[in-house]
């Protein structure tokens, strides 16, 4: 749509910033004196730009009425507005008109009164002013004085005048007789107030006047009393005795009503009409919008009607003028048509200077920040406001602005958030108790075709939480000069300690980590994490920080190194560092929630507060201490593990809403995710990993050790995927198992077998069946060891039986099973891997009623001696300090598969050139860390350089 100032144009004074206040401040006096701007002085000019309201027609109408003789029309006439209300711009169209109408003879103004009053002309007659705010009330005439010498018959009256006494209606009789006579007088509740003196004899002239103008025939009382004045308790007095003297005679004409203001506005503030079809289409597309959104406006906003009003208020939205009229003008400083003229001008004038893109004028588009539209305001809420405004709304460090720029671009192109504060404080004041403005109104207020609807709600919340000076209650938005639960929550922040959020930070973590894995939290060297064969979880602290292009030193060094010798097993351990963005958030929402909680435990701050602001306390409470956990999830989404080419970062991403899970079961889902974590491991592909093409065969310690230590390998989540993986190889017939003497191949290898010298065989020839017995087979001790499970005792005929249904398919027949079976049951007892036995006197009972009548135990499993062999290896060679972690891999490790106990004694020398060892690396790093690996100390010598 069009913006407004494309379709209709301000004045010039406006449009050039050079805004005279005086076009707004009606004053008869001026007129009287021909001085003032030319739109009050020139009668044709003030009523070309005055709109004919229906109460002003029906004044003018009556009162040529009543001067013309035709027996209709009111003697007296109050007009009783507020301040500004139109009362002076009254009586100066009724002096026009009875002073210059020849020269408005033929207007569209008078035609119009004249067509009601019933005339064809405008009836000639005297016209008698007095002006309150004028007149001197110490040495200048009384009324009665100065009606009189506007009659030229001053001396009739010279002494009751200058005796500062009422004349009486005998003498006002004779000198208003004779001829229409039209008497305006205006402000004369504050000249009143200041003729104290002689106040009494003042309003007995009111009196007497009224009761004489009311039996003139051809004579016509217009009066002006403001609804209240501004003179403290002796003004309400005076207005209070007018209203009773005036009230007992007069007609009351009230200028403007309704939505005629929207007319008068627009005539007084532009020069033209504007486009009808640019108004009413407008008006149809915010109609349209009104209706799209439903409950989320007023109700009046989606009836018809509306739809014409904001037609007639063009430029300006309805909720505009109605804050204005039914806000605002409650104030008693406030002068009703004249303030809202005055504060409109100084708005259009800084929209028009900003070429304002929008299509209509509305609350949320007031510029708060500059001085002029301010200060209309501040006259009469007061200039505590200022900061209010400078903290809040608008200015360079106001928080609503802060809201804009940091919620993206729709926001600061709408400046959505600095529209609804600014709409908010526009709303929140008035002079009675009608204050506060509610959700439905406020969308009213800041949107229009092209904003989206849904970012109200979220700039709200954020206003909430942000703003110092906003206030909830009851559902209605409204600014104070208190500071609410936001301000007394920055202060509590400022006084959290940086050590309680970082106690609190890392008290959650503990409760977070779990047990899926040993998690260190906060390592701060390389030697708090230990080098061992068990998975690890590293989760670093503040210092280490992540941040985005580049990854932590630290991380590296902390693969790599356990204190001062090489971590072996850098493919069981990962690492989890906190984002450095995401940290400053954690600790942000940290200590709110440190804050929210003291607030809750303050007892005598909370007497203080309203019950609304309980639940809102406690709300926040509960969202803080809910969004900690899904912070700490997200802060700590940075994941590192030892790579080929150093360490490979990955990023978790962020955690899903109510998702409650440990640290260590979020890193394990994801790296399974990546395939990087097996819980399972295909043979094939152990194979393929651990055995070179050359290599035919290969310890099983070595493998397990591999998969632990190379980060070339996938992770495995425990040592017991690899071994299950080769059990299943074996089973599957892709490789053979060496161990004790006896290769597996085929059949089921007991896990307990891979753990004491085993050896992964690439080839083994395999046994096929014989031409004369196809189907024939044989069934394994180990296969009972698996039927067995982990139960310490089974009856043979159920483990019978689950063999059997396994594997009959590989038999002849069950005779021949049996066979097998009762076979393989002599050589596990036999091999010490389980047990039989039978009731008492049980030991003579043949093998078949073994089966039906005894039970199958597990026997302890027992680290083995391996078989004979070379007794004794004593091996003493000399190896360069760089190859210890290859003597390790390929001497001390293959001697130790194969069952040997080992004893291992170091012998060392090291000598330094110029300066020599430092005693510090002695005391604090060998020796320490000999300390920590239990190592005995045989001999040790320490020669001066």
């Amino acid at each position: 749509m069009i913006p407004w100032h494309k379709v209709i144009t301000p004045h010039a004074d406006i449009r050039a910033g050079r805004l005279d206040e005086a076009v707004f401040a009606a004053d008869l006096s001026d007129v009287l004196a021909d001085r003032g701007p030319l739109e009050y002085r020139d009668a044709v000019t003030f009523f070309r730009k005055t709109y004919p309201t229906q109460g002003l027609l029906n004044l003018l109408a009556a009162m040529a009425s009543r001067l013309g003789g035709k027996g209709a029309g009111e003697a007296v006439v109050q007009i009783q507005t507020p301040f500004g209300g139109g009362k002076t711009h009254s009586l100066i169209a009724l002096y026009h008109m009875f002073k210059h109408a020849t020269e408005l003879k033929g207007s569209d103004a008078m035609d119009a009164v004249l067509s009601k009053a019933g005339l064809t002309a405008v009836p000639t007659a005297r016209v008698l002013s007095f002006v309150g705010t004028a007149a001197d009330a110490l040495k200048g005439k009384t009324p009665w004085g100065a009606l009189a010498e506007q009659l030229g018959q001053y001396p009739v009256l010279k002494d009751h005048d200058q005796r500062r006494r009422a004349p009486g209606k005998d003498l006002l009789h004779k000198l208003l007789a004779g001829a229409p006579t039209l008497i305006l007088m205006d402000e004369i509740a504050e000249y009143a107030v200041k003729a104290k003196d002689f106040a009494d004899q003042l309003m007995a002239f009111f009196q007497e006047l009224t009761e004489t103008v009311k039996v003139l025939p051809q004579c016509a009382l217009v009066v002006t009393l403001p609804s209240s004045v501004p003179y403290g308790d002796e003004g309400e007095r005076v207005l209070t005795q007018l209203q009773r003297i005036f009230g007992r005679v007069e007609a009351i004409y009230t200028p403007v009503e309704g939505e005629e203001v929207y007319e008068i506005v627009r005539r007084r503030l532009f020069e033209d009409e504007p486009d009808p079809q640019a108004t009413r289409r407008v008006a149809e597309e915010f109609a349209e919008m009104y209706r799209q959104l439903g409950d989320d406006v007023p109700k009046d906003a989606r009836d018809r009607a509306y739809r014409d009003r904001l037609r007639r208020a063009y430029p300006f939205h309805p909720e505009l003028i109605d804050l204005l009229f039914e806000h605002w003008s409650t104030y008693s400083t406030f002068q009703r048509t004249r303030g809202v003229l005055r504060f409109l001008a100084e708005v259009v004038a800084d929209l028009y200077a900003r070429e304002h893109a929008a299509p209509l004028i509305q609350p949320a588009h007031l510029n708060l920040g500059n001085p002029a539209i301010r200060r209309e305001l501040m006259k009469h809420i007061g200039n505590e406001y200022e900061g209010v405004i400078a903290s809040d709304i608008a200015g360079p460090n106001a928080k609503a602005g802060k809201i804009d720029r940091e919620m993206g671009s729709e926001y600061a192109r709408f400046g959505v958030a600095s529209g609804l504060a600014t709409a908010i404080f526009f709303g929140s004041f008035s002079g009675s108790e009608k204050k506060g403005v509610g959700v439905q109104r406020l969308r009213l207020a800041l949107l229009r075709p092209g904003i989206p609807p849904a970012i109200v709600g979220d700039a709200l919340r954020r206003l909430e939480e942000e703003l110092w000076y906003l206030h909830v209650e009851q559902g209605l938005y409204a600014f104070s000069s208190q500071p609410n639960l936001n301000r007394v929550i920055v202060e509590k922040e400022e006084a959290v300690h940086d050590e309680t959020i970082l106690e609190e930070i890392r008290a959650r973590l503990e409760k977070l980590a779990g047990t899926e894995w040993a998690v260190r939290l906060w390592p701060e060297q390389t030697q708090d994490v230990p080098d061992t064969r068990e998975m690890q979880l590293a989760v670093l602290g503040p210092d280490h920080l992540w941040s985005a292009g580049r990854g932590i030193e630290f991380v590296e060094e902390f693969l790599k190194k356990c204190g001062q010798t090489f971590r072996a097993y850098q493919n069981a351990l990962v690492v989890l560092a906190p984002g450095a963005s995401e940290w400053i958030a954690l600790r942000e929402q940290v200590k709110r929630y440190l804050a929210l909680r003291v607030i809750r435990d303050d007892r005598a701050l909370l007497r203080h507060l309203s019950e609304e602001n309980k639940k809102w306390l406690e709300g926040k409470l509960k969202d803080a201490e809910n969004g900690i956990g899904f912070q700490l999830f997200g802060t700590y989404r940075h994941l590192g593990k030892a790579g080929a080419q150093g360490v490979d970062w990955f990023d978790l991403g962020l955690p899903t809403v109510g998702e409650k899970v440990s640290l260590a079961r979020r890193v394990q889902d994801f790296l399974r995710g990546e395939d990087l974590l097996l819980s399972k491991l295909p043979p094939k592909r152990l194979l393929d990993k651990a055995l070179r093409p050359d290599e035919k065969e290969k310890p099983v310690e070595e493998i397990v050790e591999a998969f632990l230590k190379y980060p070339q390998l996938p992770m495995v989540k425990s040592e017991s995927v690899v071994r299950e993986a080769i059990a299943q190889g074996v089973q599957e017939g892709l490789f053979g198992a060496r161990s004790g003497g006896r290769t597996y191949f085929r059949e089921v290898v007991p896990l307990s077998v891979l753990e004491y010298g085993a050896v992964l065989v690439r080839d083994v020839a395999a046994p096929g069946p014989t031409a004369s017995a196809p189907g024939l087979g044989e069934v394994s001790a180990t296969e009972i060891v698996s039927a067995l499970g982990t139960s310490a005792a089974t009856a043979a005929r159920d483990i019978y039986r689950a063999v059997w249904t396994q594997r009959k398919k590989d038999f002849r027949d069950e005779t021949q099973f049996r066979q097998a079976f009762v076979k393989a049951l002599q050589d596990g007892a036999e091999r010490g891997l389980f047990a039989w036995v039978l009731p008492a006197g049980g030991e003579k009972v043949d093998w078949g009623q073994v089966l039906e009548l005894g039970q199958i135990r597990k026997r302890e499993d027992t680290r083995r001696t391996p078989p004979a062999g070379m007794q004794t290896y004593r091996l003493r060679v000399k190896v360069s300090w760089d190859k210890l972690s290859d003597f390790v891999r390929g001497v001390v490790s293959p001697l130790r598969n194969d069952g040997a106990e080992l004893t291992v004694e170091v012998s060392l020398e090291a000598r330094a050139a110029s300066g020599g060892l430092k005693q510090a690396t002695l005391d604090q790093k060998v020796r320490e860390t000999l300390r920590q690996i239990g190592a005995e100390i045989v001999h040790e010598q320490q020669e001066p350089s």
